[in-house]
């Protein structure tokens, strides 16, 4: 389960802590009110692909981080343990974007490649949408 979003000048993001408790959550919001940021974030930190333009404008970086609580018998947490990146039952997704379009990746604190976010988000989020 996904129990925090932070994103640091990120689109038009300035800084932003966005915390979600158990159960259902939804987000909702009018045209233009940033849904579609916090989904970009959190594809970016599960794997996808990033380019200078998602930085915020004046900034020379871009900082996203996410973090879920995990069961220990998930999907998630046994490919954290084959990977050997397991730390307890949360798991702590951080992505750092810089100026220059390159991004560095981190799994519980340690650098990982975008091919390994991407094995591990797989099994942390269905992301689904109207189109």
């Amino acid at each position: 389960m996904l129990s925090l979003l932070q994103i640091r000048n990120f689109a038009i993001i300035d800084s932003l802590d966005l915390e979600l408790g158990p159960g259902f959550t939804a987000i909702t919001g009018e045209t233009g009110a940033g849904k579609s940021i916090l989904v970009d974030a959190l594809d970016l930190l599960l794997g996808g692909r990033a380019d200078s333009s998602a930085i915020r404008a004046g900034c020379d970086k871009a900082e996203l981080t996410a973090e879920f609580e995990l069961e220990d018998d998930s999907e998630a947490m046994s490919w954290l343990r084959q990977a050997d990146l397991d730390d307890g039952p949360a798991c702590l997704l951080r992505r750092l974007i810089s100026e220059n379009g390159r991004s560095r990746a981190w799994i519980n604190g340690t650098t990982v490649t975008l091919s390994q976010l991407q094995e591990l988000g797989q099994c942390l989020v269905e992301i689904h949408g109207q189109n």
